[in-house]
């Protein structure tokens, strides 16, 4: 008997599940987790037909949808820093305007001669076909880790252009169902939409950042009151003009993140924790409502404007933007190589030709269908292409290999001098100024800022941080640093050093009480070291010489990765492994930091081992 879901609660819970679980699969398969997620959604829709959105949510879902994008655009914006754009500004701006235009112009050309569309729908879909979609964007640049001057003109272009392509979607829809003459002001009723939005989006953002910098609400509601100012500024504006809301979310995000009077931290990692559950929702839901029928007979029209889209419309956009601007032509061709198209595009079209159908305008239905096709399609075509084409194009950067050390003792500093010496970037982060002064000592580069500064994530990326071992003494200041190196770096990457064999044994018995987790395996403790305090970092090719004592902490690779280790067997594997060493009672202190590399022959210079 076929599973039919009727239930809204029991259809929900079952696209929430089913979309964490694309989420977690995409993780581990390495692809861009869109593919995936619309995968499931055909599968539980037209495929087996367990799930009927249309009929789970009625006139519902797509209310619901509007607000998820505008949801989804203040999360962009908040990602959006003038600093940031630099010289690569003016591109930004013609990419949304001359070369949206371009876009439109040859997505709707492709849609009616080789999508088949009539030239009205088809002129909607050019509108629609604007957009990129921070959605998708955001998540393959993330993947393919590129350059900031390329990834953020891609992010800015991604991002703002969702409303201006809803936007004029909205006017030619309106041009194409109204009365003649409908037409006539539609350069005004963009004008209007966008005016409106900003407008709204601008002043709740200000009463935003009034809010909390008079602290009017506790902490703890910080969340609470952004997100309904979100919503607020979203109905807001739509009650003026249709789609104005996203707009004026996308403002609102983009002023709150310039400004520099209260922190928004906490409510940025708030909307993304949120947003990454919309996007799960949204794409498996749009794909489930998509009509079998509707796709097989717009399957082959799809790739035809498919094609025209990717080889033609994408690149000439991009060159007509670029004339004349700094980049280089292999960032040209990048950026000419990703426009994939996200949930707006989806979910508008869907919206649309309900519209078109219900005004008895031929091409709704195909509308609908087509768009889905060509979304989809984009989104296999760019995502698996993002990554190798980035590599090929030196745009990429390379895999993080950096470490960072909050604060510095006698064993730690020797550590990072020794990382340093096998080529690892090392940046340390000192508590106190001794901590400073030892780092100085053995040339490594330090961090003077505030823990919470956004300075510390630019220097973090900057040395292209993978790990951090924490290892202060100062209870609040580890435990502080953890938690903030871990939104930079992720937990998993953050590691504290036990202050003594209590705390040690304290973490080991209650790891959730603790922030961090236990480095080297509980090995290595702040009292330990600072007894033995002749004990010094050293590397070495293979097992330690006889007569040293020792505990192995970091294993690099050969091509400079460090790991952390957690147990005193090294790795089989090639590379260096770093330890501390005791020297012999026969040497004098500190003899143990100027033994030799095991492994290259002795006459080699210290520099080149």
């Amino acid at each position: 008997m076929d599973l039919v879901i009727d239930d809204p609660v029991t259809g929900l819970a079952v696209v929430i599940c089913l979309g964490v679980a694309a989420q977690l699969a995409a993780e581990r398969l390495r692809v861009p987790s869109i593919i995936v997620l619309l995968g499931a959604g055909l599968a539980v829709g037209p495929g087996l037909g367990w799930v009927d959105p249309d009929a789970l949510y009625g006139d519902l879902l797509f209310p619901a949808v509007s607000a998820a994008v505008g949801i989804l655009l203040f999360e962009g914006g908040l990602s959006l820093r003038v600093k940031e754009i630099g010289g690569v500004r003016l591109v930004v701006l013609r990419l949304l305007t001359a070369g949206a235009l371009v876009a439109a112009v040859v997505a709707a050309g492709a849609a009616w001669t080789a999508g088949g569309l009539p030239l009205g729908p088809a002129i909607l879909f050019g509108a629609i076909m604007v957009v990129t979609g921070p959605t998708v964007v955001v998540p393959l640049l993330r993947q393919a880790r590129l350059r900031p001057r390329v990834g953020n003109v891609l992010r800015w272009e991604g991002i703002i252009v969702d409303p201006v392509g809803a936007v004029l979607a909205v006017v030619v829809l309106e041009v194409l169902v109204e009365e003649d003459g409908a037409g006539a002001d539609a350069v005004a009723a963009i004008l209007r939409t966008a005016g409106a939005g900003a407008l709204v989006g601008g002043l709740t953002a200000l009463l935003l950042v009034l809010v909390l910098h008079k602290e009017l609400v506790p902490d703890h509601l910080e969340n609470a009151v952004a997100f309904v100012m979100v919503l607020g500024a979203l109905a807001g504006a739509d009650a003026l003009f249709h789609e104005a809301g996203l707009v004026a979310t996308t403002v609102m995000g983009v002023m709150l993140a310039n400004q520099r009077r209260v922190p928004i931290r906490r409510i940025g990692e708030f909307h993304e924790s949120i947003a990454v559950l919309l996007v799960q929702l949204m794409f498996i839901l749009l794909a489930a409502r998509v009509e079998g029928p509707d796709l097989e007979r717009n399957l082959l029209p799809a790739l035809g404007v498919l094609a025209v889209l990717v080889l033609v419309g994408r690149p000439l956009s991009v060159w007509v933007s670029t004339i004349g601007s700094s980049l280089k032509t292999r960032e040209r061709g990048y950026i000419a190589a990703m426009a994939p198209r996200g949930i707006v595009a989806a979910s508008v079209s869907a919206l649309f030709g309900l519209r078109l159908e219900e005004q008895g305008v031929a091409g709704g239905n195909d509308l609908a269908a087509l768009t889905f096709l060509v979304v989809a399609g984009t989104v296999v075509v760019y995502g698996a292409a993002s990554g190798p084409l980035a590599r090929r194009l030196r745009i990429d950067v390379p895999e993080p290999s950096g470490f960072v050390l909050v604060g510095a003792p006698r064993w730690a500093a020797s550590l990072g001098a020794v990382l340093a010496g096998q080529g690892v970037p090392v940046l340390v982060v000192p508590c106190d100024p001794g901590d400073a002064e030892r780092a100085a000592e053995h040339g490594l580069l330090t961090y003077p800022g505030r823990l919470q500064s956004d300075d510390l994530a630019e220097a973090v990326t900057a040395i292209g941080a993978r790990l951090a071992v924490v290892a202060s003494d100062r209870e609040e200041v580890a435990a502080f640093a953890t938690d903030r190196l871990g939104q930079l770096l992720g937990k998993a990457n953050v590691q504290v050093v036990a202050a003594d064999d209590e705390d040690r044994d304290a973490r080991r018995a209650s790891p959730g009480e603790h922030w961090g987790q236990l480095a080297f395996g509980g090995r290595v403790t702040l009292a330990a070291q600072e007894a033995r305090y002749d004990r010094q970092a050293m590397a070495c090719s293979g097992p330690l010489p006889p007569g040293l004592a020792g505990e192995p902490l970091v294993h690099v690779s050969d091509d400079a990765i460090p790991t952390l280790l957690t147990t005193a067997e090294p790795p089989s594997a090639g590379g260096t492994v770093i330890a501390l060493v005791t020297p012999p009672a026969s040497a004098s202190p500190g003899l143990a930091r100027f033994l030799p590399l095991w492994g290259p022959p002795p006459d080699q210079p210290v520099s080149e081992r």
